[in-house]
């Protein structure tokens, strides 16, 4: 179980003798709001029913009056033979906005942070007369707190959208008898030991905010100064409804889903549900679903399950208000049947769901996902890719998003089992943010997506340059050096279609021609075999050997022999961040924390790796 709880204070400027921090309203100097003149208000404070002594009111409340809403002074306990609560009221003598105006009046409750309305014996307006005198004839400002005795009731039913704030507003059923105490409301849900769903404050004790993480069905409780409150329908908890989802983006879209059960597309006559109707095309890698304009839907997929993998959609328009077309999946998650309806991955391509219901960083799935892995392996998004080196994934997927599909290269001869990690892994912070390029183009306008791996021939600093693919004049994909050698391009197109490449300089800010051309195909390229691109004032050459360098690790020093001037060593953990790089052909790593390290080195036309653990 979870309790969370934010008490927002209020911010205040000083006035009189109460202290900055105590002043909840935003109350300005007469010098700021133009107030020359003022009147005087002698009032004493009762709170249920009974006088509040002077010293109360200065330790513990705060009086303010208001003209149309805005803060005019604030009471001040004047301490002599008689003492009085004396509130300066600021304006200007004959000022439409303040001559005659009505003067009401607020409390500030500092010890349970809640604001109250005061109510006057007396109708007070703003004008040149004072009411009542120090010694006598005071107004009477009451209010009614019995904070102990107020009663709140709660929505029996709260559906959320998962990762989405939704607001939740309790209600004061006896607001007229009595006033709530922010810190006495507490929210409690009963979400098992993963801490996933959260309820905090965002107002006055009333105003909540809940965010949905996990899927499912969930208890909440609500209770006042420790005692249980009873929902609108006289229950003493409420429920909290989290269905997964999947949101289509328009055109071509890779998803899967990530819910035990399956998604049914047809109702239980047969006929397919109507939120199907901008949907034109669905595929797996078994079957097909079309949306003839005439004839309606005709194909072999009636469903969408885990276990057959991702799926390709063409989505012809988002929803009819503009947002995503969305698959509600329902609430019903298991994660040990969800992980276990996970297939083996056959020799060759297979498509795949992404089976968390959470998003999660390659940083914190890299280990996992190599853990069967074969050098050589693909993963490949609709527009990114990774491939494993034989330690470890690299690539241009930075974050696996609940909902989207990929396709799993197998190149062993055997199926393996993909381990995606624990179900129920820590909820991550992630910022979704695209990585910025030049290259404008519309992956989804295309259902394929072919991974190419290349090298750019006799060109070194390879991080100031991007690549763009392109058919004809229309660009399709772009990709960057990732590890500082090879780029990952994802080019989006169809079978036919030939592939040309422009390589852009981010340090001149100019373009060049690439002279090599690719046919669109499955993949091309890979970290051992990659495809080499020639720009027209490069030649091509043949393959490196890695015959003239040599790379070993001794007594905490990396050592390079046979090291030309263009020498570049990288060290690299095993998520894939570099964490040392140096140019010297004796490398101290001393200062590295112990751990298994992936070291290279180049020296412009050969490349060694080894594997280091200190």
């Amino acid at each position: 179980m979870k309790r969370l709880l934010t008490i927002i204070p209020f911010i205040c400027l000083t006035m009189v003798v109460v202290a900055q921090s105590d002043n909840p309203w935003q109350w300005q100097p007469d010098s700021r709001i133009g107030a020359q003149d003022r009147m005087v208000v002698f009032a004493d404070l009762m709170v249920d029913g009974v006088s509040v002594p002077l010293s109360e009111v200065e330790q513990r409340y705060v009086v303010g009056a208001f003209i149309d809403g805005t803060c005019r002074g604030v009471a001040e306990v004047i301490d002599g033979s008689a003492p009085w609560m004396q509130i300066e009221v600021y304006g200007n003598y004959g000022s439409i906005n303040d001559e005659g105006k009505p003067v009401s009046f607020l409390l500030y409750d500092k010890e349970y942070d809640v604001e109250l309305t005061l109510y006057s014996s007396r109708s007070v307006t703003w004008g040149q007369d004072s009411y009542g005198t120090p010694s006598s004839d005071h107004v009477v400002l009451s209010t009614i707190a019995n904070y102990d005795n107020a009663i709140i009731t709660f929505p029996a039913t709260v559906t959320l959208s998962r990762l989405h704030d939704v607001a939740l507003t309790l209600t004061h059923t006896n607001a007229g008898q009595t006033a709530v105490a922010p810190g006495k409301v507490s929210i409690v849900i009963a979400d098992g030991p993963h801490g996933w769903t959260a309820a905090s404050a965002t107002g006055k004790g009333l105003e909540w905010t809940l965010r949905g993480m996990a899927v499912g069905e969930y208890d909440y409780y609500v209770t006042y100064d420790g005692k249980p409150m009873f929902s609108d329908q006289g229950t003493d908890k409420g429920k909290l409804i989290i269905p997964a989802e999947v949101a289509l983006e328009n055109g071509w879209d890779w998803i899967s889903i990530f819910m035990p059960q399956s998604f049914a597309l047809t109702s239980g006559n047969g006929s397919f549900l109507p939120l199907l109707n901008n949907i034109i095309e669905i595929r797996s890698q078994k079957g097909s679903l079309y949306n003839d304009p005439q004839k309606g839907f005709f194909g072999d997929i009636t469903q969408l399950s885990l276990a057959e993998g991702a799926y390709k959609v063409k989505c012809g328009q988002t929803s009819d208000n503009g947002g995503a077309l969305v698959f509600n999946l329902g609430t019903a998650v298991d994660g040990a049947a969800t992980m276990a309806l996970v297939p083996m991955m056959k020799p060759g391509y297979n498509w795949i769901a992404y089976p968390h219901e959470q998003n999660h960083t390659l940083a914190t799935l890299n280990e996992f996902l190599s853990a069967n892995a074969s050098e050589g392996d693909l993963l490949i998004g609709h527009d990114a890719f990774l491939e494993f080196n034989g330690l470890h994934w690299i690539g241009s997927v930075d974050v696996f998003q609940a909902g989207k599909g990929f396709i799993y290269y197998n190149s062993s001869s055997e199926p393996i089992s993909l381990n995606w990690g624990d179900y129920y892994m820590p909820q991550e912070t992630i910022t979704m943010a695209a990585r910025p390029t030049q290259w404008n183009y519309q992956a989804n306008n295309y259902a394929q997506s072919m991974p190419v791996v290349a090298t750019l021939n006799g060109v070194a600093d390879l991080e100031r340059y991007s690549i763009g693919a392109f058919v004809g004049d229309e660009c399709r994909g772009h990709g960057e050096a990732v590890d500082g050698e090879h780029f990952f391009i994802s080019v989006a197109g169809a079978s036919g279609e030939q592939v040309c490449f422009k390589l852009y300089d981010a340090t001149t800010d100019t373009y060049s021609d690439i002279e090599t051309a690719l046919n669109f195909a499955e993949k091309a390229g890979s970290l051992r075999k990659p495809v080499t691109l020639v720009t027209p004032s490069t030649a091509i050459v043949s393959p490196r050997s890695e015959s003239t360098l040599a790379l070993c690790y001794q007594n905490c020093h990396i050592l390079v022999n046979g090291a030309p001037d263009q020498l570049l060593v990288s060290v690299k953990n095993m998520a894939g961040y570099t964490v040392l790089t140096s140019h010297s052909a004796n490398t101290s790593v001393e200062h590295l924390p112990a751990g298994t390290y992936i070291v290279t080195a180049s020296d412009g036309k050969c490349v060694k790796t080894i594997k280091m653990t200190k």
